[in-house]
């Protein structure tokens, strides 16, 4: 491949991206072609993020839709050619700081990583090898459901609508662990930062409530291995119920 293709090509999808770009580039070109292929480009993307952020899209007002759409599809640059990776690419774009903050909630990031957890735990695949859990004792192994994702936010996420809009940032961190249920259905719980821990470091390692306890104390002092496996026996079980936590024979 030529320099000089690879600079046309770096110049029409400049010219894709922005509206303002200038035309003149491609003036030999039928510019109703031209303007038809930009339409389909840009309304193809749009859809598909209108589509992985629908509450978003419900509470920002048409004109920052339409300028956030603008701003991503003019400045981001992605990193996978994959339309379903759309929307992991829109939650980059959030992320690096590009839009002009004073223009949007303060929220919008949080809200949009939270979206994007959801559609990324509906079609994750949830391995056969797991069974529900039924009964729990001291030597149980417990299993994560490996499609949960654990999300750290600075606003209430899940609980975020068009009644309820948060002014300002909480004092603590806000835990919510996403899933799905037997059925498929993408669900969520809200946790503290005492089962967030737990559930993290169940990921990184199937154990017992007496190796759950061990490891939970080691970085938390200021409670005893006996209170903590108590403490967490109870949660197990809740958690067992809700399809959290897996048996995996």
């Amino acid at each position: 491949m030529s320099k000089q293709f690879q600079q046309t090509q770096l110049e029409f999808a400049r010219w894709l991206r922005s509206p303002n770009a200038a035309d003149e580039k491609f003036a030999d070109i039928e510019q109703r072609r031209l303007a038809i292929y930009r339409r389909l480009i840009h309304a193809n993307i749009k859809q598909f993020v209108a589509t992985g952020f629908p509450v978003l899209h419900q509470l920002l007002t048409q004109e920052q839709w339409r300028n956030l759409l603008a701003s991503f599809v003019a400045q981001h640059r992605s990193d996978s050619p994959l339309f379903s990776d759309i929307g992991t690419e829109f939650v980059a774009f959030l992320a690096s700081g590009k839009l002009a903050d004073a223009d949007y909630p303060q929220w919008l990031f949080d809200l949009a990583r939270y979206e994007r957890m959801e559609v990324d735990v509906q079609f994750a695949h949830l391995n056969d090898g797991f069974q529900p859990l039924n009964e729990i004792d001291e030597g149980t192994t417990l299993h994560v459901n490996p499609t949960a994702q654990v999300g750290i936010f600075d606003y209430p996420v899940a609980q975020i609508n068009a009644d309820f809009r948060p002014t300002a940032a909480l004092d603590v961190p806000y835990f919510v662990l996403v899933y799905q249920s037997p059925e498929g259905r993408v669900q969520f719980l809200e946790l503290n930062s005492l089962t967030a821990l737990a559930i993290d470091l169940l990921q990184q390692k199937p154990r017992n409530l007496m190796q759950l306890s061990e490891a939970l104390a080691t970085q938390l002092p200021d409670f005893t291995e006996q209170q903590l496996q108590q403490g967490f026996a109870s949660v197990a079980v809740d958690f067992a119920e809700r399809f959290v936590l897996l048996d995996k024979p």
